[in-house]
């Protein structure tokens, strides 16, 4: 299921709260032994591990 209300995240984000945020909001109740995954992307953006594509160089070994 996806939960509605999670904003865009930016670098600094607490994951946790905007998600706790969003299933409060949408009247979400998780149950013992649920689970939420969360993607990887996501979480390097909170981490503010993100590259801009324009400022990356391929190495010669890359481009072959």
């Amino acid at each position: 299921m996806r939960i509605p209300g999670v904003p865009l995240v930016q670098p600094g984000d607490d994951l946790a709260a905007l998600i706790s945020a969003a299933l409060r909001a949408g009247g979400v109740k998780p149950l013992a032994g649920d689970l939420i995954a969360v993607a990887q992307k996501i979480v390097s953006k909170a981490e503010g591990r993100s590259v801009r594509l324009d400022t990356v160089r391929p190495s010669a070994e890359a481009e072959d």
